[in-house]
């Protein structure tokens, strides 16, 4: 695996912990409201556990084909927002800042 791709992994883990080591600063900042401890949970998941789980397995295969998949995820979230630019006129400064990160995490995964 190259040098990138352990960039693009280690920022899934570091973003990982952040979800799930502070899931409602986490929330905030990405809009979401957590009236629940359901909310707390997910958001522990999703934008915790998942990010984190996958950033290491990229490391721990350690493997091309590996941070090929975590690049194709990142990047077709960045799909998907710049999909929800158009149909939900959702173009914010946060939404352009995720577009960004998740564009320049998923090049870095991919790049060979």
């Amino acid at each position: 695996m190259s040098l990138t791709g352990f960039i693009g992994a280690a920022i899934s883990i570091a973003a990982g912990l952040l979800g799930l080591v502070w899931p409602r600063p986490v929330s905030r900042v990405i809009g979401l409201a957590l009236p629940s401890p359901l909310g707390l949970s997910e958001v522990r998941a999703t934008y915790g556990g998942f990010f984190v789980g996958a950033g290491l397995a990229v490391i721990l295969i350690g493997r091309r084909d590996a941070a090929l998949v975590l690049g194709a995820a990142w990047g077709g979230a960045c799909l998907a927002r710049a999909a929800s630019f158009l149909i939900d006129r959702s173009r914010t400064k946060e939404n352009i800042a995720g577009l960004v990160i998740e564009a320049l995490v998923s090049v870095l995964l991919l790049a060979p």
